[in-house]
C-alpha cells in the first residue's frame, strides 16, 4: 500500500491530466489588499485589488485584479451605508462559482491597520482618531468632531428631552427665525455668572410686573399712562434751563 505522501502525489497529477486548467479557472478565497480606489460612477464603487499570499505578503504570480466592485451595506434605489476603502486595506477576494472573470470583494480585514476601539456590547462608527459616532454599552450616543457639523431638515424637528440640557458654545451662537415661542421662567447673567449685557434691537411689549435691581438710563421720552410712585428723592431738569 503506498505511503499518504505518495497517493496525495498520484491524486494530484491525476487531477492535473484530467483537468490542465483547474487552477487557472476556479478560483478560492485569497486574502488581498486595495492598491487603488476609483470615484463613483453612477452610484457604484470600485477598486484595484492586489491578491496575497496567506502571510499576507504580495504573490508576484498574480496581477493585480481592477476594477473589482466594492460592496455596499443594506440596498436599494440610492440606499445604503458607503465607506470607500483607502489603498493598502485588506480584503477577502472572491470569485463567483470560481470564475476568474467574476471577482468580488467579500470582506475587509482589520489586520494591519488597527480596528477602532469598541467594547462589548457597544457599537462604534470610526472615520479617523477623533472622529467617531458611538453608542456605548449603556446606550448612550457619542458625537465626536475636530470639524465642523450640520444638520438640514426639510420639514419639522422635535426634540424631548427628559432630564436636564447643557449647551457649551466657544464661540457666538446664531438663531435665525421668524418668531421664537418661549413658554418657562429664564435666568441669565454674564461670563461666571457676573452682570452681563443684553443688546435689543426691537419694540418690547410685557405683561406683568417689572422690577428692576439698579439704575435705569432712558435716552428718549417717557410717557406714564398711570399712576407714578416715587419713594426718594427726584430731580428735574430742563435743556434749555428754564423752569419745571
Amino acid at each position: 500500500m503506498a505511503n499518504p505522501s505518495e497517493l496525495k502525489t498520484l491524486l494530484k497529477r491525476v487531477v492535473e491530466i484530467a483537468m490542465p486548467n483547474l487552477r487557472a479557472y476556479y478560483r478560492v478565497v485569497r486574502k488581498a489588499k486595495i492598491v487603488a480606489t476609483y470615484p463613483a460612477e453612477d452610484g457604484r464603487y470600485w477598486a484595484d485589488v492586489q491578491p496575497l499570499r496567506n502571510d499576507e505578503s504580495v504573490d508576484e504570480k498574480e496581477p493585480v485584479v481592477p476594477r473589482v466592485e466594492i460592496p455596499v451595506m443594506w440596498a436599494g434605489p440610492n440606499r445604503g451605508v458607503v465607506c470607500p476603502p483607502l489603498a493598502g486595506s485588506l480584503c477577502d477576494l472572491e470569485y463567483y462559482d470560481g470564475d476568474p472573470n467574476f471577482p468580488r470583494i467579500s470582506n475587509f480585514r482589520w489586520a494591519g491597520n488597527g480596528a477602532p476601539a469598541c467594547e462589548v456590547g457597544a457599537y462604534v462608527i470610526h472615520h479617523s482618531d477623533g472622529t467617531y459616532i458611538k453608542i456605548d454599552a449603556d446606550r448612550n450616543i457619542l458625537e465626536i468632531t475636530p470639524a465642523n457639523a450640520r444638520t438640514q431638515i426639510g420639514g419639522d424637528k422635535a426634540v424631548a428631552v427628559g432630564g436636564d440640557k447643557t449647551e457649551t458654545i466657544g464661540g457666538v451662537w446664531t438663531l435665525k427665525c421668524p418668531l421664537i415661542i418661549q413658554e418657562g421662567n429664564v435666568q441669565s447673567s454674564g461670563p461666571g455668572g457676573a452682570i452681563g449685557n443684553v443688546s435689543c434691537k426691537a419694540h418690547t411689549a410685557q405683561e406683568g410686573s417689572f422690577t428692576l435691581d439698579g439704575p435705569l438710563v432712558v435716552n428718549g421720552g417717557v410717557k406714564i399712562n398711570g399712576n407714578l410712585d416715587t419713594s426718594g428723592n427726584s430731580n428735574a431738569g430742563s435743556r434749555s434751563g428754564g423752569a419745571i
